[in-house]
């Protein structure tokens, strides 16, 4: 085996911060950290940074920022933390709430003005809008970037998931579906659409993709060049091996570059933000077992090793918490070489009007407009993973309208997807239960049911389209409800759905700083997390769009703020002891 030489020299290798992992959680802490003023080296163990923010929707959730007080929304942190406490249930984290509540408009604030990151207010309403605190208006969108600003470093972005471009590398985001869908809805939607085809052309004579950047992909791309322009060092394919703890603090790292041990020493934080362990099978296993799926949709790249190299020096896991993940409803497909793969199964289909989710008897079992969360989590609650299989059951008008799964709208032929056994068809609704084991007589029903639903605009089973958030997803030409249309156009159309994570809810117990906490409670000094490292702080639920981002800048920031602060400023001295500790890792 060959052997790694751990270098120490001290220099370049001393910092203030050391950042372990670039997705929006690290890429913000090193952003906070920099605009506090403290030298800062970020760590990314791929080649490129993102993680899974990079294919996210770039949401933010965030309540009370600026950009919903100067849209005019009238909230308040009671009614924000009313709203939690009624989705979280016995699982609310009253310490970890009030933070979030009390740090997300500063967080945004702070990027807005010293950053070039920059946020757009969206009117978009809560998941769960009619219940008691739920408002519309505290989400934000990324802005658009352009990502020829970072040079020959755009390259080092992580492109999103492929079903997440068109013609091999034109970024698609809502705003794009929408005129793409309808390009001669008026003269300026057909120009926008134009553009952004010149655009493309020319971009791909230049760069490996678009440049013109939204979601997730523009909020990383932002944030990555706010650091090049303070200056902040970003290493990539620099994995963390293990933190170095003398028993009192963490005052550093070990990471592997270029085929080297390399000591990192950290006079006031190292924050650990690799992502969670949505890719581990052995963690989810351990910390999930109650929740069988085989998929995820979480970087493939995040593994725990934040979380372990944190376990490994006494620090604890929540587990207490609604679920270990956030779900996604989606489908899978086998490929030429024989390994099934997920189908990523987004907005553009799940909650349109005329489709519905079924079991093996055939009948509905939630509310195919809910969140993508909701409809995840009623697939293992219903007994996914244990043996029993699920559906989406529409018509091919609906295909043609909207798409299903990894079928775009406006398919002239639906073979391909019927020859490689993604889709199931037939011509009567007797006849597809057949083909998808699923009670004909059981199915029949509920399509009949469903049908004078959809004439009568009121759902009686499960209430489709009688929320905010539901008519989000509804067709203006579906009446009297948005979110229903009839079942009745030959063939009929399944599609077997299964559910994944976007990511993991299970992370490090923190408290209010972010601190990571050991077995007693109290702080490992010099040792922060957040992302998907940190617990969850909304307990494994998801009350609106944007809960992942929106806790992972806010918890970066006030790690930061905690770290420069007196409070959290135990710096450690150029000569400590523990400096001198640091031993090379076993190969």
């Amino acid at each position: 085996m060959n052997e790694r030489v751990e270098t120490k020299a001290r220099g370049s290798n001393e910092v203030d911060v050391l950042v372990i992992g670039a997705g929006a959680g690290g890429l913000s802490a090193a952003l906070f950290a920099s605009i506090r003023g403290m030298k800062t080296l970020l760590c990314e163990k791929t080649s490129q940074i993102g993680g899974t923010t990079a294919s996210s929707g770039g949401i933010v959730w965030a309540p009370g920022n600026m950009h919903a007080r100067n849209a005019g929304v009238e909230d308040s942190p009671d009614r924000v933390r009313e709203y939690l406490a009624g989705e979280l249930g016995e699982y609310f984290d009253a310490e970890l709430a009030n933070a979030f509540i009390e740090g997300a408009p500063k967080a945004i604030e702070t990027l807005e003005r010293q950053s070039d990151v920059k946020f757009s207010y969206v009117p978009w309403p809560d998941y769960h809008p009619d219940r008691p605190g739920g408002a519309t208006g505290r989400t934000l969108e990324s802005k658009r970037f352009d990502g020829r600003l970072l040079g020959d470093d755009f390259r080092r972005v992580r492109a999103p998931l492929k079903p997440l471009m068109l013609f091999g590398g034109l970024q698609v985001d809502k705003r794009k579906v929408d005129d793409f869908l309808n390009p001669f809805r008026s003269p300026q939607t057909f120009c926008r659409v134009i553009k952004t085809f010149a655009r493309y052309a020319a971009d791909r004579l230049t760069y490996p993709r678009g440049t013109e950047l939204g979601a997730g992909n523009a909020l990383v791309a932002a944030l990555f060049y706010s650091l090049k322009r303070k200056g902040v060092d970003v290493w990539t394919n620099a994995p963390l091996v293990r933190l170095i703890h003398d028993g009192r603090r963490v005052s550093g790292a070990v990471v592997e570059r270029d085929g080297a041990y390399q000591t990192i020493y950290a006079r006031r934080a190292v924050v650990l933000a690799t992502g969670g362990f949505p890719q581990n099978d052995q963690m989810r296993k351990e910390f999930a077992k109650d929740f069988p799926h085989e998929f995820s949709f979480g970087f493939e790249e995040s593994i725990g090793e934040g979380i372990n190299a944190a376990r490994e020096i006494g620090a604890t896991v929540d587990t207490h918490l609604a679920s270990p993940g956030y779900w996604q409803p989606s489908s899978s497909i086998r490929g030429a070489d024989g390994i099934r793969r997920p189908v990523l199964y987004g907005y553009l289909d799940r909650g349109r009007p005329g489709v519905v989710a079924v079991n093996s008897s055939g009948r509905r079992f939630v509310n195919e407009s809910n969140s993508y969360h909701d409809v995840g989590r009623a697939l293992i609650d219903a007994g996914s993973g244990r043996g029993e299989k699920f559906f989406f059951v529409c018509d091919r008008t609906f295909v043609w309208n909207h798409g299903l799964g990894m079928i775009r709208p406006f398919r002239w032929s639906l073979r391909p997807y019927i020859d490689s056994g993604y889709i199931k068809t037939a011509d009567s609704i007797e006849e597809l239960a057949t083909k998808i084991g699923v009670d004909p007589a059981g199915l029949k029903k509920t399509i009949e049911k469903h049908n004078s639903y959809a004439r009568t605009g009121v759902d009686l089973e499960f209430g489709k389209g009688s929320t905010a958030y539901n008519r989000m997803f509804g067709h203006p030409r579906a009446r009297p409800n948005p979110n229903l249309a009839p079942i009745v156009k030959a063939p009929f159309v399944a599609l077997e759905i299964i559910p994944t994570t976007l990511g993991t809810a299970v992370g490090l117990d923190v408290n209010r700083n972010a601190q990571v906490l050991d077995g007693s409670g109290r702080p490992i000094q010099g040792l922060y997390a957040c992302g998907n490292d940190m617990e969850s702080m909304m307990r494994g639920c998801y009350p609106a769009g944007g809960i992942t981002l929106g806790p992972a800048i806010t918890f970066a920031y006030l790690a930061m703020e905690h770290a420069s602060s007196n409070a959290g400023a135990e710096i450690v001295p150029l000569d400590n002891p523990a400096h001198d500790g640091a031993r090379r890792p076993a190969n």
